[in-house]
């Protein structure tokens, strides 16, 4: 099969090198012509989990070009840049396939608008990567990928992705097929929403949140606000996903959230489809937010505040 990575970040980049290293067809589709030309020129160094260095090349455009024509099109790039890929998706197979990988929630809502259900489906990962340049990305953490169908109950793996299953098993990841992907989604979201904003708005590793009793009861809160407005909208949430919460900060006690990097980096951070959607589900279902709310504003002015510094 024939895969398109679309996203020069770090996932991007750690997904087209994982594949293309164990054989798969992969081209890499950035947001601009310079990354395309860099990555064409010098290839994609990987830093392995182990300390290696790999080069690894990999065909790049960026996407003021066409798409190229592929069986499977991979959308790692952020929420805040969907906009400006949703335009060329209009253009592809109806045979093709798209994954997206975004995190929080309401994607799938845009990619209908220019694609059919039977074409999307989604990912939740918990992959750890971080890019150092425009060329270099480092795996910092293994993780677990789960993918399915916006068409709920969907059990029949589709060609394509039953495809792109083996070809990432290959490469080493842990990946499986859902029925109900929304329920993963909801559970990443449930950490997104605690984890992320707090550590962008006190700018420290994920770790130092358990470090003191006010970050904890911060978080306790805003988990709390989250999990009714989740059971609001059918999930289940309960006190073991508060658990998965802390461990995860323990787990990834050094990391710096995706958001966190956005911010320091002069780019728009994801708090609309993470805090945002928690706070607008919030108030459709009668579902106060207090927290949320104020953690939301507070972290949209700070990153207003960092680019108009920048």
């Amino acid at each position: 099969m024939e895969i398109a990575i679309i996203g020069g970040g770090s996932v991007g980049l750690l997904l087209a090198a994982r594949l293309s290293l164990t054989g798969s067809n992969v081209k890499l589709v950035t947001r601009t012509e310079k990354q395309a030309e860099e990555i064409n020129n010098r290839g994609v160094l990987l830093q392995t989990l182990w300390g290696e260095r790999i080069p690894v090349y990999i065909q790049a455009t960026s996407i003021q070009q066409n798409l190229p024509d592929v069986d499977l099109y991979v959308l790692a790039v952020k929420q805040t840049q969907l906009n400006t890929i949703l335009p060329s998706l209009t253009s592809i197979a109806t045979t093709a396939r798209v994954l997206a990988t975004q995190n929080g929630m309401g994607h799938d809502d845009r990619l209908k608008e220019v694609l059919s259900e039977e074409q999307i489906y989604l990912a939740v990962h918990t992959e750890g990567a971080c890019r150092h340049e425009s060329t270099v990305v480092e795996h910092t953490g293994i993780g677990s990928w789960h993918i399915g169908s916006v068409v709920l109950n969907t059990t029949t793996v589709d060609k394509v992705i039953g495809d792109f299953l083996i070809a990432a098993g290959i490469a080493g990841l842990t990946i499986d097929h859902v029925s109900n992907i929304y329920e993963y989604l909801w559970r990443k979201l449930m950490a997104n929403v605690v984890i992320n904003p707090l550590t962008t708005l006190f700018e420290i590793p994920n770790g130092e949140l358990l470090q003191s009793r006010e970050t904890l009861d911060i978080m306790r809160v805003m988990f709390l606000e989250a999990k009714n407005v989740a059971v609001a909208s059918g999930q289940k949430i309960t006190e073991k996903n508060w658990q998965d919460i802390l461990q995860i900060c323990r787990n990834t006690s050094r990391n710096y959230s995706s958001m966190l990097q956005d911010l320091r980096n002069g780019r728009p951070i994801e708090i609309d489809a993470i805090n945002g959607y928690i706070v607008n589900r919030g108030k459709v279902l009668g579902v106060k937010t207090p927290q949320q709310e104020a953690v939301y504003k507070a972290a949209l002015l700070k990153a207003g505040l960092r680019i108009q510094r920048g």
